[in-house]
Parts: structure tokens; sequence; C-alpha cells
């Protein structure tokens, strides 16, 4: 009997999150060192509030909607890298193509004027 901690990811699911790590570790290694990026914050206090607020206020109401399984505040993400953009992220098991969701059960593009990003997870189980 096998045991492990760890789910059993398939090669592609092991794939596509090497390529999100390395989008990521680019998109942070654009900036010059450490020092820059903790100097010059991707927002300025005032626009961070805004996002923890809004998402505060809409957070029980995403919830609800089907397949969704968490939000938070986040940088948007477009073709499997950051943009920079801050952004409200709501996670999803399945991303669904908008022609095959009931009308309520499409997310808002925006909140507030933030964006929103919708990431697909994967089935989440606890360890």
């Amino acid at each position: 009997m096998k045991m492990g901690l760890g789910p059993d990811w398939s090669k592609e699911q092991k794939a596509k999150g090497e390529q999100m790590r390395e989008a990521w570790e680019e998109f942070f290694s654009a900036a010059k060192s450490e020092k820059e990026i903790s100097e010059k914050p991707l927002l300025g206090r005032e626009e961070e509030m805004r996002i923890i607020q809004a998402l505060a206020r809409h957070e029980a109401e995403l919830l609800h909607y089907p397949n969704v399984i968490g939000v938070a505040r986040g940088i948007r993400t477009k073709g499997g890298k950051p943009t920079g953009e801050p952004c409200i992220t709501v996670y999803v098991e399945k991303k669904i193509p908008l022609s095959k969701l009931d009308k309520g059960a499409i997310l808002p593009s925006d909140i507030e004027g933030i964006l929103v990003d919708v990431i697909e997870t994967g089935k989440v189980e606890a360890l």
C-alpha cells in the first residue's frame, strides 16, 4: 500500500504547475533586487485597502457561485503569466466556458472597478 502526504499529480498537472512556477519566478525576477520590491510595492496603501474592503463586502456572495472554492486579493494572470494588475482572484475547481454556464453562474468581470481573475485549481482535498 502506497502511503504519502501529498496528492498524486498527473504528468499534465505537474507540467502545468511547473509552467505556472516559472511564470511567477520570471515576474518577480524582473525586479532588480529584493530591496526594490520591498521599497516599491505593487499597490499604494489606499488601493490595497480598497481591494481588501471590496473583497470583504463581496466574499460571501462570490463563494455562493457554483464551482467557486475560494477568493483572495491577487495579481491578475493572462495566458498563464502574471500581468502585475491588482485583482480579486476567484478560485474554481474547473474553468467552464461561458457558453456552457447558466447566466446566473457567470462571475462578474469586475467588482467595484476591481478586476476579477478566475483561476482553476483542480480538486482541493484535505491532507
